[in-house]
């Protein structure tokens, strides 16, 4: 239970949530130009774990994708491309998968990785006892739901080495993100695991199948990593860095600070003021690119207070969101009624309201008839508890749907709380409405429509439809993407009539990256992997 309500809190909050400053150690981080081998890189928030399979943040997934490896991998444009696979073949109905290893992968320590390794890594990354957040993506896998619910052994479970080199994946039915989801089945050493239990992924002693070796990291800090030996261009990328210095747990200004003094390569920010900083004084090393993220303000449909419908339409028809956005939020993200974010092109006939196209004046008419038939006025409101986990821009987003709902007839009471108490408020329903902020580590609609099935833990706003179930399951079933981009809109469009949720806006990510840095791309991809840039010679960080 204690780790389910961390992975609430997780998916709930914001990716940009700007984590309080702290201390970091300077002879890390002494202000001098880097050397040719080492990148400087920092961004919001805090990693809580190493071992890929159990993590929480965009941090951990992030930094899993500098340490571990899989099948398939997204590249520096964010494309699915061979990693630890050299090849695969699908067969014609789509349910069976057969990889075929590249010769020579091996760990860290320099034992061989087969494909006995990969088959006991997806047994582990989808067994109950991990608590894997995405364990449920993979579900089409034959008998791989039963058996992270703990109903049944691996040994039903469809994936299977029938060679050395080869692994087998056999499906219950199609599923045409399986080899985007395959990205982030990370490889991990499962016999050191079973030999030394929570204790394997702490360095020095760690070992990793990814480009680089963690080799000391501070909790709120620093981590430190070392381009492994063992690693194959074909598998992780150019790999040119050899040592990665990351700085967690310090906040936008910090790293703007630092960024500016030559002491950071890469910083992320998310802190409008520091964007608008940013902008003016060095907008050549800004780079902001859309991602698979958005926020939404999710619904209690538990609640009396907003179970009616009209209700839930009046809120969502009174949302200025270009205002919201541009005045309010102020780091460049757009104004969106969709639930998918835009940045997620291979899904691009998503579903709108049917009042998306109105003018504000329409809406808000429309908005205020239905306040009158709903009993609500300015002098009679109707008070509603937005539950948030701590964060100035967040607070002031509500803020700002407070003052665009007070002369409907709704004001906000605002409770901005630490992570336990905030996961614990969302795991009890004692909110009415929460800050909801969606990602995705890779580009598929279903990570944004699947999570409103019935039985889905994500499912916060306690939303049950048959219809929308029987749908999320038909798109699951097809083999062909534009059938399942189709059933995932149909049931999109269900769903912002029946409004869980109230979309605001599609994400955007913003990162500070010095002139000596190459490599960066535009791509949506959550992580950039320090394994695709290289540092010029001759370059200065800013």
């Amino acid at each position: 239970m204690q780790r389910r309500q961390f992975l609430s809190r997780t998916f709930a909050t914001s990716l940009t949530l700007a984590s309080s400053a702290a201390s970091f150690p300077g002879s890390l981080w002494a202000a001098n130009p880097g050397t040719l081998d080492v990148l400087r890189r920092s961004r919001g928030g805090n990693l809580t774990t190493l071992d890929p399979h159990r993590a929480l943040s965009s941090v951990d997934l992030e930094v899993a994708a500098e340490c571990f490896t899989a099948l398939t991998r997204v590249d520096a444009d964010g494309a699915i491309v061979p990693a630890c696979a050299s090849r695969w073949q699908i067969s014609a109905d789509g349910k069976l998968y057969e990889f075929v290893l590249r010769g020579g992968l091996r760990w860290s320590n320099g034992a061989p990785i087969e494909a006995a390794d990969v088959v006991a890594s997806i047994r582990r990354l989808l067994q109950p006892e991990t608590g894997a957040l995405l364990a449920y993506r993979y579900d089409a896998i034959k008998g791989a739901a039963v058996y992270r619910l703990g109903k049944t052994t691996g040994a039903t479970l469809g994936v299977s080495a029938p060679a050395r080199d080869r692994v087998t994946i056999e499906l219950g039915h199609p599923d045409t993100d399986l080899l985007k989801l395959l990205a982030l089945a990370y490889i991990v050493p499962t016999r050191l695991i079973t030999l030394r239990g929570t204790d394997w992924s702490k360095p020095p002693s760690i070992v990793v199948s990814g480009a680089y070796l963690p080799m000391s990291w501070t909790p709120n800090g620093s981590l430190v990593l070392e381009r492994q030996p063992h690693v194959q261009r074909a598998v992780h990328g150019a790999t040119a860095i050899r040592r990665v210095e990351w700085l967690m747990g310090v906040d936008d200004t910090t790293r703007w600070r630092l960024f500016k003094s030559g002491e950071l390569d890469l910083a992320q920010i998310g802190e409008p003021s520091v964007l608008t900083t940013a902008r003016r004084e060095l907008p050549t090393a800004l780079r902001s690119t859309p991602f698979y993220g958005g926020g939404w303000v999710g619904l209690n449909l538990r609640k009396p207070s907003i179970r009616d419908l009209a209700f839930r339409r009046m809120l969502a028809l009174s949302v200025d969101r270009p205002a919201l956005v541009e005045k309010v939020r102020g780091l460049g993200e757009r104004a969106s009624e969709s639930l998918v974010p835009e940045a997620v092109q291979d899904y691009p006939d998503r579903a709108r309201p049917v009042y998306a196209g109105w003018s504000l004046s329409r809406r808000m008419a429309e908005a205020k008839a239905l306040a009158e038939s709903l009993g609500l006025s300015r002098a009679r409101p109707r008070r509603l508890t937005a539950i948030f986990s701590s964060n100035n821009l967040t607070q002031r987003t509500f803020v700002a749907l407070d003052a665009m709902w007070a002369p409907l007839g709704v004001r906000l009471d605002l409770r901005g709380l630490e992570s336990q108490a905030y996961s614990l408020a969302l795991n009890h329903g004692d909110f009415d409405l929460m800050d909801y902020a969606p990602f995705s580590a890779v580009q598929s609609a279903a990570s944004f429509i699947g999570r409103f099935q019935s039985a889905s833990f994500l499912n916060y706003s306690g939303y049950s439809s048959t219809e929308v179930d029987r749908l999320i399951a038909l798109a699951e079933q097809q083999q062909a993407p534009t059938e399942r981009a189709r059933y995932y809109r149909d049931a999109e469009a269900l769903l912002l009539r029946d409004l869980p949720v109230i979309p605001l806006y599609s994400g955007i990510t913003h990162r500070l990256i010095g002139t000596r840095v190459r490599g960066s791309t535009a791509s949506a991809a959550l992580a950039l992997p320090s394994a695709y840039l290289s540092i010029a010679q001759g370059g200065r960080t800013t």
